[in-house]
């Protein structure tokens, strides 16, 4: 541990000395995730090869090592990014928008994307959930993607999450409606993911709704 925490501190050090190789080490990192997530999409998490990564992100693979030290590495990576982003859309939307609103246009522009991309492969939380090398970061994901809506939640509704589950179960919910139109979508031929993600939500909403009945939201 101290080891790794010299490490950090050292990297800190050199970037605050040399900002330009600080600024270009990000560009390669966002990068190489870029290329990842596309390789993951396209071939699976279980058939990617670091090099095919590299060669895609147009780097060698030894500075792809430089920034990851295995394929598990990008994988939990891509997970961390995609909650980061979710973080700061809530963030700017929480006080300004509704949750469910918020929440369906961010599902349905989704879906509405995949569809586009023809996105049969399966994708990067279909992954996190189906490899065993990966169950672990499968999981913190989930939590952090439901602590982020019940936060919004309870803001919404004027609860403490610390002491109400109904937040935490609204979120679940919500987040459920996403991952089975998905699914049902992969499984069968011919469907159209957004129009499957807007009766996923339809029902979805009524229930999560069902058990905030007495809350007024705040204005």
């Amino acid at each position: 541990m101290r080891v790794e925490l010299a490490g950090v501190d050292q990297r800190q050090a050199q970037d605050e000395r040399f900002p330009r190789r600080s600024a270009r080490r990000i560009r390669t990192r966002a990068k190489i995730l870029e290329a990842a997530l596309a390789h993951f999409q396209k071939v699976g998490y279980a058939d990617a090869t670091l090099n095919a990564i590299a060669d895609a992100a147009d780097v060698h693979v030894t500075t792809l090592f430089t920034h990851f030290k295995t394929k598990r590495d990008l994988a939990t990576s891509l997970a961390d990014a995609e909650i980061e982003r979710l973080a700061d859309l809530i963030g700017t939307a929480k006080g300004n928008r509704a949750i469910f609103d918020f929440f369906r246009e961010l599902a349905l522009t989704t879906a509405a994307t995949r569809q586009r991309l023809g996105d049969h492969k399966s994708g990067l939380r279909q992954e996190l959930q189906k490899d065993p090398d990966l169950a672990l970061s499968w999981l913190r994901y989930e939590e952090k993607e439901i602590l982020l809506l019940a936060d919004y939640i309870a803001h919404d509704y004027g609860l403490d999450p610390r002491l109400d589950y109904v937040p935490y179960l609204a979120a679940s919910i919500l987040i459920s409606s996403g991952v089975m139109s998905y699914t049902r979508w992969r499984s069968r031929k011919g469907l159209d993911l957004v129009a499957e993600t807007r009766v996923a939500l339809d029902h979805a909403e009524r229930m999560a709704r069902a058990i905030l009945p007495l809350r007024t939201l705040k204005p």
